[in-house]
């Protein structure tokens, strides 16, 4: 539920009766064998249609009464907490969520297009130099190489398949290891 809720975030979950859930509202239910938060976005047979506020997708599966744990209302966030808006004014955040979501999305992938196909990897890799560490790693398979910035890998080098993976934009900037 990006922009609503992340990673690390403690949730504050109260019991409430199915019949008085709305769309709008963020709610708790367990999906696959783990617990999901997620937004009501509509009514859906005998249940109700969630879908994630940076999801494009509804769930694939409705919310019924067995499955719910609770309503989400308030986060808490480093030591801060936060009340979760729910109702009409819940359904117009994720919207906007949505749609900023989308043009981040947009943007981000023509802007790599843009840049593969001009010859600007020399420009891109002398005005953002990221510290990105590199890591080797034995296995009984052989060794792969990752690089890793800000915590994330962002790309994977395997010399037995000469297999090269790499995030974008990372790969303007980063090249496989040489051997």
């Amino acid at each position: 539920m990006w922009g609503t809720l992340e990673e690390g975030d403690c949730l504050w979950v109260i019991p409430v009766l199915f019949d008085a859930l709305q769309p709008g509202d963020v709610v708790a239910f367990e999906f696959g064998g783990k617990v999901v938060a997620h937004r009501i976005v509509g009514r859906e047979g005998n249940g109700f249609a969630t879908q994630g506020d940076g999801n494009d997708n509804r769930d694939s599966t409705p919310l019924t009464a067995e499955r719910l744990i609770g309503k989400v209302v308030a986060r808490e966030r480093k030591g801060v907490r936060k009340a979760v808006i729910g109702g009409n004014r819940g359904r117009q955040r994720a919207r906007i969520l949505r749609s900023i979501c989308w043009i981040r999305h947009s943007s981000a992938f023509w802007t790599v297009r843009l840049l593969r196909t001009l010859p600007v990897r020399h420009v891109v890799s002398w005005l953002w130099r990221p510290v990105i560490l590199s890591v080797g790693f034995m296995s009984p398979q052989g060794g792969i190489t990752k690089f890793i910035h800000q915590g994330r890998t962002v790309a994977i080098w395997n010399p037995q398949s000469r297999r090269w993976n790499c995030r974008m934009p990372y790969d303007l900037i980063i090249s496989p290891p040489v051997q």
